[in-house]
């Protein structure tokens, strides 16, 4: 969305991640992809999840970062990345954050977006009621 201009304000419901959980269980797999507010999506999060992804774009990676940082603090301890519309894992193994992070941070411009995929490797923790 680079270089888009949205200038008209439009007000929507909001539940948290949390507020689903409650009410529809503990999903195997979660996908965020909200243009951008993927990391306001995860503050409504406080627990991991046996995994999740979330889109990123190389012209918000600070985004990103803050949601590996939030994920990491929730538990989530494999990550690996898909870029654009390829489905198939980057490193084809489960990676750290920080190392994650790094990868992201060295892609270039024109990579644009990707998905990142997280997972919780003790999955008693992740789905324990």
């Amino acid at each position: 969305w680079e270089g888009q201009v949205w200038d008209a304000d439009i007000e929507v419901p909001v539940v948290t991640v949390d507020a689903l959980i409650e009410t529809y269980g503990v999903p195997t797999f979660a996908k965020i992809d909200v243009e951008g507010f993927e990391d306001e999506v995860l503050a409504g999060l406080s627990r991991p999840l046996p995994a999740l992804s979330f889109e990123f774009t190389t012209i918000a990676r600070a985004v990103a970062y803050r949601c590996l940082d939030r994920l990491t603090t929730l538990g989530f301890d494999g990550f690996d990345v898909a870029l654009g519309d390829d489905k198939s894992m980057t490193f084809q193994r489960w990676m750290p954050a920080a190392d994650l992070a790094t990868h992201l941070h060295e892609l270039p411009h024109a990579a644009n977006a990707g998905d990142v995929y997280c997972v919780t490797r003790d999955r008693e923790a992740s789905t324990a009621p």
